[in-house]
Formats: structure tokens, C-alpha cells, sequence
């Protein structure tokens, strides 16, 4: 296991397994491609290996949670949990570890939990047993409920810069265009990769780049006919859709940081943001973030009509302008 930039995070994790003081649970937050899921990977090794130094990728424990068969690291989505699912997921937090020293639960997509989920949970924060740890991941720190992160010890990741982020594509067998795809995901190097792996990855933000056009344009029929364009594979009908929502939302985003005086960082198109943040103001920005969420939400966690939805976050997303009379 390699992990590419997220130094500081390292150097907290260091900090706290030099010391002894391992945290009972951790959550991971930042944005999706910055290397949450790895780093949890690194943490459950951390809790596990016996060598000095620590992890030592060579031991059984550390090779096999690298390879996701440790009997006592548990993984679950929280995308599309229920509380009954939950709370038979945790219930074996009560047995006796497989290999008797601890049992890791990791937690991904924790933002997504639902409250009465994530109150599940908290019962078992309240009152650790010495032999369960817990590590969530999350994109959105807000999403979580107050009381769950004073439980537990936030470590933020981030997005490599885009040079940094170029070597390690090349590193990992991107070839080609890997400057290109640097530079469109901003650093964040999962998203890259995942473009780089998708014969349509860079479709889907050109299509997200001329949906954002047509939002400028204050052009609702150009933006649905770009929605048209979007593949609708027979094996996956709905991923492209997310994936053009996804980028759009990364766009606007980056278009209410900058109209606050800050720095974009998530987006593939950082002059597509500085348009949108001169056109319109914070306000009408962040009701647009808002709608775009909304969507993403949808999206990533439901099934839904690809034709339908398309249409409803283009209402949503023009709505937002024409409600504030800035057409």
C-alpha cells in the first residue's frame, strides 16, 4: 500500500501510534477521491501490527487487511444503511474478536448516514468497549451530528497538487493525458484515476462543462439537451448521470468559494467556477450548491428515473436563478 500525499494526516497517525494513545475511533473527512478509504486501510494496520515500526505492510495482519480478508476488520457502506442493518452490524461488536485482540469497524460514507443511523452508533461511542474501534469516512463533516464528532478524533484529507498529482497517475500506470487529468480533478487524484479508468470518465465532465455553459447562458434548453447526451448504458443506466451531477455540483461549489474570497478545489474547470462567481452572487451560488447536493444525494443513494431526474435538476438548478430575478 502506498498513500500519496496526506501528509499531515500521516503525521497524526504517527503521532498517535508513536505515543500509545490510539484514538477508540477516528472519522476521515474530505473530499471523495482524497484517499479516506486508504488511509482507514492504514489505521486498521496501525491497531494491528506488532512491529516496532508501525504498520509494516509485511505482516499477516497488515497484509490482509490491505487485501480486505482480516476476519476481524468489518467494512460497510453507509450510503443506503437502515437502522435494523446497522444495529445487526454492530451487535457483533459484543463477541470475542476471531483472533482475540480487537475487531475494526470501518464505515464508509458516513455523511450519508441518516440521524436516527448515526444515533445507533453513538450508543456504542458513549460507552467504548476496549476491544471494538471505530473508522468512518465522510465527505461532509456537517452531514454528521455534533455529539459523533466530539467522539471522536477528525482528520481531514486533501487533494494532491496537480504535479503531484500527474507523478503519482504515471506512477500508477496513466500514460496518457495524465497532466490533463491532473489538472481537471484539481489534485484529487482518486477522481482522476477513476477517469482514467472510464472510457467515458472525461466524457461526462466535458457534458458537465457544457451543462454549466448553458447555466451561464441562462439557457434551460440548452442545459436539457446536454442531459440527452449523456450515455445510458445497459449495465449501468444511472452512473453517468451521477457522474455529471457529481461535476457540475464540484463547479458550482468551487464557484461559491471562490465568490467567499477562497480557492477552488474540487472542480474540473477552475474558469468555468470564476464565470459563475462573477454572474452571480453568494447567494444565489449557495442555493445552487444546495439543489446540487440535493442531487448528488439522489443520485448516489436511491434508484431513479435517469430521463426524470436530469429534468428536475435542471428545474432545480434554474429555479435557483429565476427565484432571485437574475435571468
Amino acid at each position: 500500500m502506498k498513500i500519496y500525499g496526506n501528509k499531515q494526516a500521516l503525521e497524526q497517525l504517527k503521532r498517535y501510534s508513536d505515543s500509545g494513545r490510539m484514538p477508540h475511533s477516528l472519522m476521515f473527512c474530505g473530499n471523495d477521491g482524497t484517499g479516506k478509504r486508504t488511509l482507514a486501510d492504514f489505521t486498521a494496520m496501525l491497531y494491528f501490527c506488532g512491529e516496532r515500526e508501525k504498520p509494516c505492510m509485511k505482516c499477516s495482519d497488515c497484509r490482509r487487511i490491505g487485501e480486505h480478508i482480516h476476519p476481524d476488520v468489518i467494512y460497510a457502506d453507509c450510503g443506503d444503511m437502515s437502522v435494523a442493518d446497522l444495529r445487526e452490524l454492530l451487535r457483533g461488536s459484543f463477541a470475542t474478536p476471531v483472533e482475540g485482540k480487537l475487531r475494526v469497524y470501518i464505515l464508509s460514507n458516513f455523511h450519508f448516514a441518516r440521524k436516527d443511523c448515526q444515533n445507533v452508533l453513538l450508543t456504542y461511542l458513549e460507552e467504548p468497549s476496549d476491544s471494538v474501534r471505530f473508522i468512518l469516512t465522510a465527505s461532509e463533516k456537517n452531514a454528521v451530528l455534533p455529539t459523533i464528532l466530539s467522539r471522536v478524533a477528525v482528520i481531514p484529507t486533501c487533494e494532491l497538487s496537480p504535479k503531484e498529482c500527474e507523478a503519482a497517475l504515471k506512477e500508477m500506470g496513466v500514460t496518457e493525458g495524465a497532466d490533463k487529468l491532473a489538472a481537471m480533478f484539481g489534485g484529487n487524484l482518486g477522481q482522476a484515476l477513476k477517469a482514467a479508468k472510464d472510457k467515458n470518465g472525461t466524457l461526462y465532465f466535458d457534458l458537465a462543462r457544457e451543462y454549466i455553459a448553458a447555466l451561464l447562458e441562462y439557457h434551460e434548453y440548452k442545459a436539457l439537451a446536454v442531459t440527452r447526451r449523456i450515455p445510458q448504458p445497459k449495465e449501468d443506466k444511472r452512473g453517468p448521470l451521477k457522474a455529471v451531477v457529481a461535476a457540475a455540483g464540484n463547479i458550482i461549489h468551487d464557484a461559491f468559494v471562490i465568490s467567499q474570497g477562497g480557492t477552488p478545489s474540487c472542480g474540473c474547470d477552475a474558469e468555468l467556477s470564476r464565470r459563475l462567481a462573477e454572474k452571480y452572487p453568494p447567494f444565489v451560488l449557495n442555493e445552487m450548491c444546495s439543489r446540487a447536493a440535493e442531487f448528488t444525494d439522489i443520485t448516489s443513494r436511491v434508484n431513479f428515473n435517469a430521463v426524470l431526474t436530469a429534468n428536475a435538476f435542471t428545474a432545480a438548478l434554474f429555479g435557483a436563478a429565476e427565484n432571485k430575478n437574475l435571468k
